[in-house]
């Protein structure tokens, strides 16, 4: 469709329109052109050209104030100001003209101002830790330790990048566990367990132990694997009993399975080998060893439908002790280990057989069943009663093989099956 002008004045004024349209147009691309080349040099002469050309544009206001701020040779801090409250004149929306003004303010020493710059940036991006990170850490300084954790929760809660550092940080600054999680630590897992490895790492065990109650009484749900390395350690530095709560609070929340019949019937965790082997905590763990495979076997077994199987392939003299299980126990104590084993062309002279251990003092108790060798042919009970020492909190249960000492048994080859592993507590 056309428009024909047919009055000439009308026609000349509309020409005259789209020419200063046209040229309007020309100049303000160009303007924005020259000022963008200005402003991707980064010196005060190019910048102070592009903020004139684009005045409307923070950016170049913000990277101009940051040069008059921080000018090594020719600081000019009042300029610097300005620039910042024109970038927020520019866009009063962006945080970061705020936190700049703020910084700007701090560097005069005008910290009531520099706060309510950091308010203002903070109410623009409640929810984005790169300015949490940057305000919390400024009323850290200042020492305000409550108004800092509150920024920085929000940082931790939305990001993993400067975990180590806030953790550290609030440590040095507060020194209160308690303050730091009700404060600090978001009702996140992520966080939560971030911070209960810190703890860990650090060997700060009665604060992990909060962080754990607090993830435990939790209703989200995780990986039970999370809380591994915390057993882990617990174990080893002798905590057997907190371990063993952390264990009971997995199968509590249902990410860990409870032992059929409750713990009465048998201390052994998944002991007749029907659930996934979960290779933590106190069920069946299995370390992988050169020539030797060991997992659930679904074709052979003593009750249905499953055991554990161990193939050794003959490679080497193995000292083996890679199947084992961590068990929670009484000092003083009897007990009674049950079992069934079936082993196929074993080869060696030393077979495969049980140990159980004190996981602490092994002289306290270390007792084995008969090593077995060659085919069994069915299923073998295996059956011994002991008694646990007077410190004795944790056994080692494993499936082992002693290394041969005869000259002409270098190697072990042949199979052996584990089923329906079981320690009951017995009358004293």
């Amino acid at each position: 469709m056309q428009i024909r002008v047919e009055n000439q004045t009308a026609r000349r004024i509309l020409m005259l329109l789209l020419l200063t349209g046209f040229v309007l147009a020309t100049v303000w691309i160009g303007k924005s052109y020259f000022a963008y080349r200005a402003g991707h040099t980064l010196t005060i002469p190019s910048l102070e050209l592009a903020s004139r050309l684009d005045s409307g544009n923070a950016t170049y206001h913000v990277q101009l104030g940051r040069l008059y701020q921080y000018s090594i040779t020719n600081p000019r801090p009042k300029d610097a100001i300005q620039q910042f409250r024109d970038a927020i004149k520019a866009n009063p929306y962006d945080p970061q003209g705020w936190i700049n003004l703020a910084a700007a303010h701090e560097f005069e020493g005008d910290p009531q101002k520099a706060e309510e710059d950091l308010r203002r940036a903070s109410a623009l991006a409640p929810n984005l830790p790169i300015y949490q990170w940057t305000i919390g850490n400024y009323f850290l300084l200042h020492e305000n330790v409550e108004e800092a954790f509150r920024h920085l929760r929000v940082v931790l809660a939305g990001s993993r990048r400067y975990d180590r550092t806030i953790f550290d940080l609030a440590w040095k600054s507060s020194g209160n566990g308690a303050q730091i999680l009700q404060e600090l630590i978001p009702n996140d897992l992520p966080a939560e367990f971030s911070y209960l490895d810190y703890l860990v790492g650090e060997r700060k065990f009665d604060e992990a132990g909060a962080v754990w109650k607090r993830i435990a009484a939790g209703t989200g749900t995780f990986d039970p694997l999370q809380a591994n390395g915390y057993i882990d350690t617990l174990i080893k530095t002798g905590q057997a009993d907190d371990a063993y709560q952390v264990w009971t609070d997995l199968q509590a929340r249902g990410l860990v399975r409870q032992p059929p019949g409750g713990r009465n019937q048998n201390l052994i965790t998944n002991g007749n080998f029907e659930d996934p082997l979960l290779n933590m905590g106190f069920g069946w763990r299995i370390e992988d060893v050169p020539g030797v495979y060991a997992g659930l076997d679904t074709a052979t077994f003593h009750s249905p439908g499953h055991s554990l199987s161990v193939q050794f392939t003959g490679k080497q003299n193995l000292n083996y002790h890679q199947v084992f299980q961590f068990v929670k126990v009484s000092p003083n104590h009897n007990y009674e280990f049950n079992a069934f084993m079936k082993t196929q062309d074993i080869t060696s002279d030393s077979g495969p057989r049980i140990e159980v251990a004190d996981a602490y003092d092994p002289h306290a108790l270390d007792k084995f069943t008969p090593g077995m060798t060659g085919t069994s042919g069915g299923w073998n009970p295996l059956n011994m009663q002991f008694k646990t020492g007077p410190k004795t909190q944790l056994l080692l249960v494993m499936l082992v093989r002693p290394a041969s000492t005869a000259e002409d048994d270098t190697a072990i080859t042949g199979r052996v099956w584990l089923d329906d592993v079981q320690i009951t507590s017995l009358p004293d």
